[in-house]
């Protein structure tokens, strides 16, 4: 925790990884953290590609490298290190707290549950919240609303993507063909 906090107070490039849940390691800046989540502007081939807010627990390895300073200051050479919201102060107590925040910025998000025997990854705009859960209207990869909500228990949460390249494109999609 201490090494995530230095690295989010000197403004560091870092690579994490998730053992057992993802074999590649995630790119970003730290911009914040609590005792159960961290939040990064997430990193992809020089692209700052929205927030992500991973599980502490499935953290298994954080590291600075020479290339992830390499990188950071090629970033800064492009302009890109003014972009990145150092000083976005989301409230990390737990899922329900960050969640709530970010459906009000970003009308989509990603939602996954990694850890299941059937994982779950679901793209959508949350609808309400239980002490327990977060119901979440989703849609398919073709941009068909499911009727149901989906229900994800907070314990099963590992990892929430909001302002993506990859959202965004699903959401232009909405805006124009909106009736």
């Amino acid at each position: 925790m201490y090494q995530l906090a230095q690295h989010q107070q000197e403004c560091r490039l870092i690579a994490l990884s998730r053992s057992g849940i993802d074999h590649h390691s995630i790119e970003g800046f730290v911009l914040g953290l609590s005792d159960e989540l961290l939040l990064l502007q997430y990193v992809s081939d020089f692209h700052l590609d929205g927030l992500m807010v991973l599980r502490i627990a499935d953290i298994t390895d954080v590291r600075c490298s020479a290339t992830c300073t390499f990188q950071r200051e090629l970033l800064e050479h492009e302009g890109l290190l003014q972009q990145v919201p150092f000083d976005i102060g989301l409230d990390l107590r737990n899922w329900n707290t960050v969640l709530a925040q970010l459906s009000t910025m970003y009308p989509l998000m990603i939602l996954e549950c990694e850890n299941l025997d059937d994982p779950d990854f679901l793209i959508g705009r949350i609808d309400e919240f239980t002490p327990m859960a977060v119901a979440m209207q989703w849609f398919s990869g073709t941009a068909r609303w499911d009727d149901e909500l989906a229900i994800l228990a907070f314990d099963d949460i590992t990892c929430c993507q909001a302002g993506t390249n990859y959202i965004a494109f699903y959401q232009r999609y909405f805006e124009r063909t909106a009736h």
